[in-house]
């Protein structure tokens, strides 16, 4: 199959990015699939990042100016604009490989909705790879039948951002798939919207991404009552929106449990939330309380695991902090660690 042909649309969101976006549309202006639409939205940005931005008179480029507006909304404008065949999102601070488009839709053999390449994570002072973000060693070909991709992330903590997935247009356009306005960790909720409703995915071994990780103005670099009031957003519009109209997919609720463990997780590491936001976050939790179904193909170490964490989260945020922060049952590693010792010493 030659999908040379296809036309891929890049969404490049820009909000004082001067310092990096020459690279990045570099990085894409070089792809080896030529094929491309690259849609570059400067978000009100206060430095040059439009002038440099300007510079770019590669027919395949549209740049665009609006007042700032943030990334959801930046990110819902270039699918507006986009007329591709295929979506692809790339941050203002990051790089691609040459080939990197290439080897996404290589892949694509005419069923796939999503298609999944490796991230690695790039230091831009140091010019190298870290590491990688969480994904399968192999190749993986998804059906997604029972949403087999959101147990993959509960339990192999998938990265869930936007980037480095090459989405088919007409897949987003039918379930009326965008980015929630205004709150941050919206890649969360977006994550779980599209894996919920992709038919197929595929995931590849290839590096098809370079995540910058040491822009100490990245939103993840900063933990502030935003982040804490976004990620209790995601997950009520996932009870809300799914959990409430699905009850038959029991799988929601261990998501949202999943959800709940990094929200304390972070509160555990970063505790200078306001006492208001912290009142949300008591308030919210005992909203937002799914019932739990054994019928899952999920351990039972691991949905008893999650249980645990849904149970505590319902408790004052004094008492989450005296029974996870100095609780070794914290994570599922360790839960199953203690849980196999104390069967040993039974037997």
């Amino acid at each position: 199959m030659d999908n040379s042909f296809f036309l891929i649309s890049i969404i490049v969101p820009c909000y004082n990015a001067s310092y990096y976006v020459k690279e990045v549309l570099e990085s894409i202006q070089s792809q080896t699939h030529y094929n491309i639409e690259c849609i570059v939205i400067n978000d009100g940005s206060t430095d040059n990042t439009l002038e440099i931005i300007n510079c770019f008179s590669d027919e395949r480029f549209h740049i665009y100016n609006q007042k700032n507006k943030g990334l959801s909304d930046t990110r819902n404008f270039g699918l507006e604009k986009a007329s591709g065949d295929f979506i692809f999102f790339c941050d203002s601070d990051d790089l691609l490989p040459s080939n990197a488009l290439e080897s996404l839709i290589s892949e694509y053999t005419g069923k796939e909705d999503i298609i999944v390449g490796k991230t690695s994570t790039y230091s831009w002072e140091e010019k190298r790879n870290v590491s990688f973000l969480p994904q399968p060693k192999e190749k993986q070909r998804l059906e997604n039948k029972n949403t087999e991709i959101l147990f993959k992330k509960i339990t192999e903590d998938l990265s869930p951002i936007a980037q480095n997935k090459l989405y088919k247009s007409s897949f987003l356009k039918e379930n009326n798939l965008t980015f929630l306005s205004g709150i941050y960790h919206e890649d969360e909720l977006w994550f779980f919207e599209t894996m919920f409703q992709a038919k197929n995915v595929v995931f590849i071994p290839d590096i098809t991404y370079f995540y910058t990780i040491d822009n100490a103005q990245s939103i993840t670099k900063k933990n502030s009552d935003k982040n804490l009031l976004g990620y209790l957003s995601v997950i009520q519009t996932i009870y809300n929106n799914y959990y409430l109209q699905y009850p038959e997919q029991s799988n929601i609720a261990y998501y949202i449990a999943y959800l709940k463990k990094i929200i304390i997780g972070n509160y555990k590491h970063y505790s200078n939330y306001s006492n208001t936001a912290i009142h949300k976050m008591e308030t919210i939790f005992k909203e937002v309380n799914p019932k739990f179904n054994d019928n899952i193909s999920l351990k039972s170490i691991e949905k008893k695991y999650f249980r645990y964490i849904n149970d505590l989260s319902l408790k004052d945020a004094e008492t989450i902090k005296k029974e996870y922060f100095n609780n070794p049952v914290n994570s599922l590693r360790k839960y199953y660690k203690i849980l196999r010792f104390s069967i040993l010493n039974l037997n």
